[in-house]
């Protein structure tokens, strides 16, 4: 059973019942990020010995930086869900649940995928520079949003700083940024199917997102008439 307030009294509350919210809420991040920083540390073990073995050629040493930008990003979100506060306001209902789950994981079902990789030494540079850039774009993001960071719509503190400045949503920017750079090789395949379905949930979570955050902060209707919401200076 969903709980619900509105914006007149006080800060939105959308929730499953506690053991669902709890799995979808903490244990199943937790888990899921524990297991991505194994995964990314062990790929960066294993780019650093191809360096040490004198292998460091440009394609090992962009895989070894994107793997270490990896390593970051999942060590600060698997960090900031051990140590963050209460939320004010959140909406756990089916749909934003759903929205944040599919942004967070579908381009992890690129590896299932069949594809036809470029062999494009231009192409395969872009898509090493996106990816950097973007996972950069989203390590700041989450290093200014610190505690307050959450996967699923929570209202923890009002963010208008930093890379908050520049777009209200700058990890999601980041994120479609690498997505970007992971597709480019096989754009002409079902992978870009992937990259849409990825955009619209990181789209639609924005949405659900900003509705707890109107109710739980007044000064974020300013804030967004201010700042865009995903692109700086178009959107």
């Amino acid at each position: 059973m969903l709980a619900r307030k509105s914006a007149d009294s006080g800060p939105l509350t959308r929730s499953l019942p506690t053991r669902t919210e709890f799995i979808f809420g903490r244990a199943l991040p937790l888990a899921a990020f524990g297991f991505l920083v194994y995964i990314q540390g062990s790929l960066t073990l294993g780019g650093i010995r191809q360096a040490m073995a004198g292998q460091l050629d440009r394609a090992t040493t962009m895989y070894l930086i994107n793997r270490v930008l990896a390593l970051v990003f999942f060590t600060c979100v698997f960090l900031i869900y051990v140590i963050r506060r209460s939320a004010v306001g959140k909406d756990h209902s089916v749909g934003a649940i759903l929205s944040a789950m599919l942004g967070t994981l579908i381009l992890y079902s690129l590896w299932l995928l069949p594809e036809g990789r470029t062999d494009n030494l231009y192409v395969l540079a872009l898509s090493d520079m996106l990816l950097s850039a973007g996972m950069v774009q989203a390590i700041y993001g989450v290093a200014h949003l610190r505690h307050r960071f959450s996967i699923v719509p929570e209202a923890r503190g009002l963010v208008t700083t930093g890379p908050y400045g520049m777009v209200r949503h700058p990890i999601y920017f980041g994120e479609i940024i690498a997505a970007l750079g992971m597709i480019i090789p096989s754009l002409f395949s079902i992978h870009l199917a992937v990259l849409a379905l990825f955009i619209a949930a990181q789209l639609r979570r924005t949405v659900y997102e900003e509705r707890v955050l109107r109710a739980a902060f007044p000064a974020y209707a300013a804030y967004a008439r201010r700042v865009r919401r995903l692109i700086p200076f178009v959107f």
